[in-house]
């Protein structure tokens, strides 16, 4: 019987992969079917995998096979700053899976730069700036101007149940990536991450995780991590600026980017058009008072709560007392939510995933002979049966 094929790689591309993959030794060694001791003498050189046993890392490590033929590690990306502090990821490194969501957002952003240099069409400068020494009510009405959002239409699409898309469509209009974590393949729990930014010049990046059910949870998220960029800063966060071990630095970034995304999200003006609102003063609001309000504009009535303290209609020590309500009602939600089996459309699913903006270039890339359909399957993460849907919800909407 012939001896199995090594495979001719470097032993510190293996060592640099599943750094980077986040994946414990001893799971890599489970996935190559090897014992710890085996997988560490290839990582020292001593020995290599053969081929089927590197293909198996490769899939563990969610990195193409050819990476690890590369003569040295490419260059990694710019950390993003961590804002993750509740009590069961304090001190943790992030997931394996978590990872390979923070590589896919960044190499489909260099994926969209070469494509739209291909083109000829170059995105534009990211003109929007900000600081913390600014009024966060001033760069919420920035932030609406920028994106084109008035009351009225905000209203229609939180009364269609469409907040999340409404908005997620208005920063794609404006150059912003906007990606969601979707379906079961790779999930990531929320309590490890709502949202991250990729601040740059050009094509700015938001991830937000699908597992947050509530279209309310999922657009304070969206416009959360859309001032992060605006305040150029890259950012991973779950919405816990306020728990123990946050820095007083990262609380007050954290509730700057919290107070212009309410701002951006429910303006004075709107509020005021409610007379349940427009009447009350610094007051204990109930959950059935905030409901109403809320739902006409989409939002959830944590966020709105939290805007009353900002417009002086709560106290923060009455949010505060509250939190842990609305927290609890998050979980029991995702938990049913996860029980019930409702079957998505695999087209459905990989627009979430994608988004709209990076599925037309992608398709456009290929209407103009930049790349093959193959290649258009292999970017959008489908099979070519699912091309032609992809392409009829990406430009003529969901059916």
């Amino acid at each position: 019987m012939a001896a199995a094929v090594k495979a001719i790689v470097s032993a510190k591309l293996l060592v640099w992969a599943r750094d980077r993959a986040k994946v414990k030794i001893e799971d890599a060694a489970k996935s190559a079917n090897v014992t710890v001791e085996r997988l560490l003498e290839w990582e020292k050189g001593v020995d290599a995998p053969t081929v089927a046993e590197l293909r198996a890392l490769a899939n563990k490590y969610h990195f193409p096979l050819a990476v690890f033929y590369l003569l040295e590690p490419p260059a990694d990306f710019a950390p993003l700053r961590d804002f993750r502090r509740l009590p069961d990821y304090q001190d943790e490194t992030i997931s394996s899976n978590l990872a390979y969501h923070i590589r896919t957002a960044y190499e489909r952003r260099e994926l969209a730069l070469e494509l739209n240099a291909d083109l000829n069409t170059p995105p534009p400068l990211f003109p929007l700036k900000a600081a913390l020494k600014d009024d966060p009510e001033t760069v919420g009405e920035a932030i609406r101007t920028f994106l084109g959002v008035d009351d009225q239409s905000q209203r229609n699409a939180a009364q269609q149940g469409r907040a999340f898309d409404f908005w997620r469509r208005r920063l794609e209009e404006h150059s912003v990536l906007v990606f969601v974590i979707s379906g079961p393949h790779y999930s990531v729990p929320v309590d490890e991450m709502r949202g991250l930014a990729i601040a740059k010049p050009e094509l700015p990046v938001i991830v937000v995780n699908g597992r947050d059910h509530s279209q309310g949870g999922k657009t304070f998220t969206l416009l959360h991590e859309f001032v992060h960029i605006i305040l150029g800063e890259s950012a991973l966060s779950n919405g816990a600026a306020d728990n123990l071990g946050s820095s007083p630095e990262e609380q007050k970034i954290e509730r700057f980017c919290d107070a212009a995304a309410a701002a951006a999200l429910m303006p004075s003006g709107l509020l005021s058009s409610f007379p349940q609102f427009a009447k009350a003063g610094i007051r204990a609001w109930t959950f059935d008072e905030l409901r109403p309000i809320a739902s006409a504009i989409g939002v959830s009535r944590h966020a709105l709560l939290l805007r009353c303290v900002s417009l002086r209609r709560a106290t923060w020590d009455f949010y505060k007392s509250q939190r842990p309500r609305f927290e609890e009602e998050a979980r029991t939600a995702g938990q049913k939510q996860q029980k019930q089996k409702v079957r998505i459309k695999r087209p459905i699913l990989l627009m979430s995933w994608n988004g709209r903006s990076f599925t037309r270039l992608v398709l456009r890339g290929y209407y103009d002979q930049r790349i093959t359909l193959s290649d258009v399957a292999g970017y959008l993460g489908a099979k070519l049966k699912h091309i032609p849907s992809l392409e009829r919800a990406a430009f003529q909407g969901v059916d």
